[in-house]
């Protein structure tokens, strides 16, 4: 009874070091075949094929690009006057605070497959739009009229303040116009696009501007 039971263990360790060293084995042979396999894949060339129409249908779904915002404070004064009367008997004049933003970017509806070619280094080339002043828009709840004089004479001009608020988004838009904002949006764009385009495996890029236009905000 003691022999059969030492034949038993036995046995069962023999059993046990079988499965053992068959799973070891199996275990060596996967990571020996995973390693090979990332080898192989790191030495093999991973080539992917874009042509230019699939690349420009890419870049204008993106549609308007805004990349430049400018907060402008603008100060302006819209007097009516009469040049035979002192003005303070018909005269009608509003001093309006105006706060407002600009936003300028780039429309990337606009490009065809002529605005983009290869170099024979692989380089993609863009040319792109002209960054453009998308919006310009007066914050109403922001501004105010600061002072309003009108000629003892006569009504007021309804109309008045509402003019005042059309030139001062005017005034604001080309307040951001003389501070660069055209310059920024272009930059920043080609920042925004370069990454976008080395996400789909271009390592080249170049970009070609258009000249820089002061386009009206739409």
């Amino acid at each position: 009874m003691q022999r059969r039971t030492v034949f038993l263990i036995l046995g069962g360790i023999a059993i046990a070091g079988i499965v053992a060293v068959s799973t070891g084995i199996l275990i060596w042979r996967m990571a020996k075949r995973s390693v090979t396999q990332q080898v192989t894949e790191a030495l093999t060339p991973q080539e992917k094929t874009i042509d230019v129409a699939a690349l420009v249908t890419q870049v204008r779904e993106l549609n308007r690009l805004e990349t430049a915002t400018m907060h402008v404070m603008h100060v302006g004064r819209v007097p009516q006057t009469y040049k035979m009367l002192p003005n303070a008997l018909p005269g009608d004049e509003i001093t309006f605070l105006a706060e407002g933003d600009v936003i300028a970017g780039i429309d990337l509806a606009r490009p065809t497959p002529q605005h983009v070619w290869r170099s024979p280094d692989g380089t993609i080339n863009l040319r792109l739009p002209a960054a453009e002043v998308l919006v310009a828009r007066v914050d109403n709840q922001k501004s105010k009229v600061l002072t309003r004089d009108t000629g003892v004479l006569r009504r007021r001009d309804v109309d008045l303040e509402t003019r005042a608020r059309q030139h001062a988004e005017e005034n604001i838009r080309q307040e951001a116009l003389n501070k660069g904002i055209l310059t920024v949006a272009a930059q920043t764009g080609e920042k925004k696009l370069a990454g976008f385009l080395n996400s789909l495996g271009f390592e080249k890029v170049r970009f070609v501007r258009s000249p820089t236009v002061n386009t009206e905000p739409r």
